[in-house]
C-alpha cells in the first residue's frame, strides 16, 4: 500500500492546484469491466433497433435484454441465426459472430427432447409463437436448460420475415 500512498502523493504534488478526484488503482479494472458491458448493451440496443424498428413486434426485445439480461436472437424466415446479443457468450459459451449463418440446432445434442424441438418446428412452420425449455449445449459441450419463448415478426404486408427468441439459462 505505501507504494500507492507514495504515488497519490505524486500525481498531488504533480497535479498542483488542479482539483481532482484520486482513485486507488484497482478500481479501473471494476469501472473498465462495467464500462465494456455497458458498451456492448449499447451496441446490442442499437443492432435490435435496426432490425426491429419497422417491424411489427409482440415483444420489446429492448426490454427483455435491459432489465430482463435475456439472451435475443434473431432468425430469418428460414430460421438461419442474423443476430445474437453479446450476452449469448455468458448463456452459451458461443461468441454472437460465433452463431451467426447458423440454425438454433447448434445448440441441440443427444439430452435435447426430439418431440418437443418437433413441437417448436411445427409451431414455426404454423408462423406462431412458441414457449420452451430445452436442453441445449454450450461450446463446451457441457449441458444446461434453455427456456425460450419464440416470436414470429411480420412485415406491414403480413408476411413472415423474422423469428425472435428471448432466451434465458434456467
Amino acid at each position: 500500500m505505501s507504494f500507492l500512498d507514495k504515488y497519490e502523493d505524486k500525481v498531488a504534488e504533480y497535479s498542483g492546484e488542479i482539483k481532482q478526484n484520486l482513485m486507488p488503482l484497482i478500481s479501473w479494472d471494476i469501472h473498465m469491466m462495467n464500462f465494456t458491458n455497458q458498451n456492448q448493451l449499447n451496441r446490442d440496443i442499437i443492432g435490435l433497433k435496426k432490425i426491429t424498428e419497422r417491424l411489427k413486434m409482440d415483444v420489446d426485445v429492448i426490454e427483455e435484454l435491459v432489465n430482463n439480461k435475456a439472451v435475443i436472437v434473431v432468425t430469418d424466415a428460414n430460421f438461419v441465426i442474423e443476430y445474437a446479443s453479446s450476452n449469448m457468450i455468458d448463456m452459451s459459451g458461443y461468441l454472437n459472430e460465433e452463431v451467426l449463418g447458423k440454425t438454433p440446432k447448434m445448440f441441440q445434442g443427444p439430452k435435447t427432447d426430439k418431440v418437443l424441438s418437433k413441437k417448436i418446428r411445427a409451431s414455426v412452420d404454423k408462423q406462431e409463437r412458441f414457449e420452451a425449455m430445452l436442453v441445449n449445449y454450450k461450446k463446451d459441450k457441457t449441458e444446461y436448460n434453455c427456456y425460450i419463448k419464440g416470436y414470429p415478426i411480420f412485415n406491414s404486408k403480413g408476411e413472415l420475415v423474422k423469428y425472435v427468441a428471448v432466451e434465458h439459462a434456467a
